[in-house]
């Protein structure tokens, strides 16, 4: 059994793979993270393979308890060609390592499709991929909760309740101003991706979603979409070395 684990800034998600079959995505606060808890959840793991964009702390921690086992240990980062997908960026070290897997997982699943790729989180970010595998480029955007957050935090007479429900109406109070605001600019980015991908001569075939918010955000648009809740994990499966089944 192999251990995918993707440790962000403050949570860590994993899934274990077992002949190329991922189990259910799981979830672990970065701050419980030691070799107790690891010894604790995964004695039977023979090799883990781990993409982090956290502290090294974090990281050391996962690392040292996989060499004290004698366990393989594999840190994926971002590069500039994997599984058929060519990275924009100059410095391809620099592209964060999720939107990297989701880019290697988009390639695997429709690798004759343009698509777009949203990642809605505490960031929001897009990425475009062409059907020749050549990422296009990006966009990154405060997620949903952040851009909720900035307002209060730089409006001085704005006070507003989080009210977490998704909208694009227009609001009849500040709560609903601010809340449906937020989901409005995140729809907006995503039909002006669709637009300026077709600009660049990649028009969208696929849209896909992913991150804490796609099942809020796919009602909102009007455009067909599908979500896929564990496209990170699906791009770590290429590094394990276990085929998609």
């Amino acid at each position: 059994m192999i251990l995918l684990l993707d440790i962000g800034n403050t949570r860590a998600k994993y899934v274990v793979l077992e002949q190329g079959i991922r189990s259910t995505v799981k979830a672990i606060d970065n701050n419980v993270i030691n070799h107790s808890l690891l010894e604790q959840h995964f004695t039977e793991i023979t090799k883990m393979v781990v993409a982090s964009v956290a502290s090294e702390d974090i990281t050391d921690i996962v690392k040292g308890w996989c060499e004290q086992n004698e366990l393989p240990y594999q840190r994926v980062y971002s590069e500039q060609q994997k599984a058929g997908v060519k990275s924009a960026y100059h410095l391809p070290e620099q592209l964060g390592i999720d939107r990297w897997l989701t880019l290697v997982a988009s390639r695997i699943l429709l690798p004759k499709s343009n698509v777009l790729i949203v990642d809605a989180g505490t960031a929001t970010t897009i990425d475009v991929l062409s059907a020749s595998g050549q990422h296009i480029g990006g966009w990154i955007l405060a997620g949903v909760e952040t851009l909720f957050e900035s307002v209060l935090a730089n409006t001085t007479k704005v006070t507003a309740t989080n009210t977490n429900k998704a909208s694009l109406s227009f609001g009849c109070n500040t709560s609903d101003n601010v809340n449906n605001a937020c989901w409005a600019a995140t729809a907006g980015t995503i039909y002006s991706a669709l637009k300026q991908a077709e600009r660049q001569n990649c028009k969208i075939d696929k849209l896909l979603l992913t991150g804490g918010n796609a099942k809020e955000l796919q009602p909102l648009l009007t455009v067909e979409s599908l979500i896929i809740d564990d496209l990170v994990f699906q791009g770590l499966q290429a590094y394990s070395g276990e085929v998609r089944k």
